[in-house]
Protein backbone atom coordinates (compact mmCIF):
# COMPACT_ATOMS: atom_id res chain seq x y z
CA UNK A 1 0.00 0.00 0.00
CA UNK A 2 2.88 2.35 0.53
CA UNK A 3 4.31 1.99 -2.82
CA UNK A 4 0.90 2.88 -4.15
CA UNK A 5 0.55 5.55 -1.99
CA UNK A 6 4.07 7.12 -3.07
CA UNK A 7 3.25 6.43 -6.96
CA UNK A 8 0.53 8.34 -6.74
CA UNK A 9 2.11 11.03 -4.64
CA UNK A 10 4.81 11.04 -7.71
CA UNK A 11 2.24 11.05 -10.02
CA UNK A 12 0.66 14.27 -8.40
CA UNK A 13 3.78 15.64 -8.27
CA UNK A 14 4.52 15.65 -11.62
CA UNK A 15 0.94 16.85 -12.55
CA UNK A 16 1.18 20.02 -10.55
CA UNK A 17 5.18 20.63 -11.53
CA UNK A 18 3.56 20.68 -15.35
CA UNK A 19 1.15 22.96 -14.48
CA UNK A 20 2.89 25.35 -12.57
CA UNK A 21 5.49 25.14 -15.09
CA UNK A 22 2.54 26.08 -18.25
CA UNK A 23 0.96 28.67 -15.68
CA UNK A 24 4.84 30.25 -15.65
CA UNK A 25 5.04 30.27 -19.27
CA UNK A 26 1.99 31.87 -19.47
CA UNK A 27 2.47 34.78 -17.26
CA UNK A 28 6.33 35.77 -18.64
CA UNK A 29 4.45 35.64 -21.71
CA UNK A 30 1.99 37.97 -20.93
CA UNK A 31 4.87 39.98 -19.02
CA UNK A 32 7.09 40.11 -21.72
CA UNK A 33 4.50 41.16 -24.61
CA UNK A 34 3.35 44.27 -22.02
CA UNK A 35 6.68 45.04 -21.98
CA UNK A 36 7.60 44.91 -25.72
CA UNK A 37 4.53 46.86 -26.32
CA UNK A 38 5.96 49.82 -25.10
CA UNK A 39 7.86 49.89 -28.54
CA UNK A 40 7.89 49.52 -32.09
CA UNK A 41 6.39 45.65 -32.77
CA UNK A 42 6.68 44.68 -36.60
CA UNK A 43 3.62 43.90 -39.02
CA UNK A 44 5.51 40.95 -40.19
CA UNK A 45 8.09 38.40 -38.63
CA UNK A 46 9.73 35.42 -40.22
CA UNK A 47 11.43 32.18 -38.67
CA UNK A 48 13.90 29.89 -39.66
CA UNK A 49 13.18 26.25 -38.78
CA UNK A 50 16.98 24.88 -38.69
CA UNK A 51 18.50 22.27 -36.28
CA UNK A 52 15.65 20.45 -34.37
CA UNK A 53 17.83 17.46 -36.10
CA UNK A 54 20.81 18.43 -34.72
CA UNK A 55 19.19 19.02 -31.36
CA UNK A 56 17.50 15.35 -31.37
CA UNK A 57 20.58 13.91 -32.17
CA UNK A 58 22.39 15.79 -29.50
CA UNK A 59 20.11 14.41 -26.80
CA UNK A 60 20.07 10.88 -28.62
CA UNK A 61 16.17 11.37 -29.66
CA UNK A 62 14.48 10.33 -32.97
CA UNK A 63 14.92 12.80 -35.42
CA UNK A 64 11.10 13.05 -35.51
CA UNK A 65 11.19 14.00 -31.90
CA UNK A 66 13.00 17.17 -32.93
CA UNK A 67 10.78 18.14 -35.26
CA UNK A 68 7.79 17.86 -33.65
CA UNK A 69 9.64 19.61 -30.72
CA UNK A 70 10.67 22.06 -33.18
CA UNK A 71 6.94 22.57 -33.67
CA UNK A 72 5.86 23.49 -30.36
CA UNK A 73 8.41 25.67 -29.80
CA UNK A 74 7.10 27.26 -33.20
CA UNK A 75 3.53 26.99 -31.56
CA UNK A 76 4.57 29.25 -28.45
CA UNK A 77 6.51 32.03 -30.38
CA UNK A 78 3.23 32.15 -32.77
CA UNK A 79 1.08 32.71 -29.50
CA UNK A 80 3.93 35.42 -28.86
CA UNK A 81 3.31 36.73 -31.99
CA UNK A 82 -0.53 36.84 -31.31
CA UNK A 83 -0.30 38.60 -27.90
CA UNK A 84 2.14 41.34 -29.75
CA UNK A 85 -0.55 42.05 -32.21
CA UNK A 86 1.49 40.50 -35.22
CA UNK A 87 -0.80 38.93 -37.88
CA UNK A 88 1.63 37.74 -40.58
CA UNK A 89 4.32 35.44 -40.06
CA UNK A 90 6.28 33.18 -42.59
CA UNK A 91 8.07 30.32 -41.34
CA UNK A 92 10.94 28.44 -43.51
CA UNK A 93 10.53 25.11 -42.60
CA UNK A 94 12.22 23.10 -45.55
CA UNK A 95 15.10 24.11 -47.67
CA UNK A 96 15.65 22.73 -51.45
CA UNK A 97 18.52 20.96 -49.59
CA UNK A 98 15.99 18.84 -47.60
CA UNK A 99 15.20 17.44 -50.60
CA UNK A 100 18.94 15.27 -50.20
CA UNK A 101 17.73 13.65 -47.08
CA UNK A 102 16.86 9.53 -47.56
CA UNK A 103 13.29 9.59 -48.99
CA UNK A 104 11.89 8.26 -45.68
CA UNK A 105 12.76 11.30 -44.10
CA UNK A 106 11.41 13.58 -46.77
CA UNK A 107 8.05 12.14 -46.46
CA UNK A 108 8.53 11.51 -42.67
CA UNK A 109 8.81 15.66 -42.57
CA UNK A 110 6.25 16.54 -44.73
CA UNK A 111 3.63 14.43 -43.08
CA UNK A 112 4.90 16.05 -39.83
CA UNK A 113 4.33 19.45 -41.43
CA UNK A 114 0.56 18.22 -42.49
CA UNK A 115 -0.10 16.83 -39.69
CA UNK A 116 1.11 20.07 -37.43
CA UNK A 117 -0.28 22.72 -40.04
CA UNK A 118 -3.56 20.69 -39.62
CA UNK A 119 -3.58 21.09 -35.88
CA UNK A 120 -2.10 24.34 -35.31
CA UNK A 121 -5.78 25.12 -37.99
CA UNK A 122 -8.24 23.50 -35.70
CA UNK A 123 -6.55 24.83 -32.20
CA UNK A 124 -6.80 28.90 -33.82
Amino acid sequence: MVGAERWRGARWMRGTLKSIRRQMRRATRRFVSEILRCGAIPNHVAFIMDGNRRWAEQRNLKRRDGHAFGFTQLKECLKWCLDLGIHVVTVYAFSIENFKRSPEEVAALMKLAEDKLNELAEEK
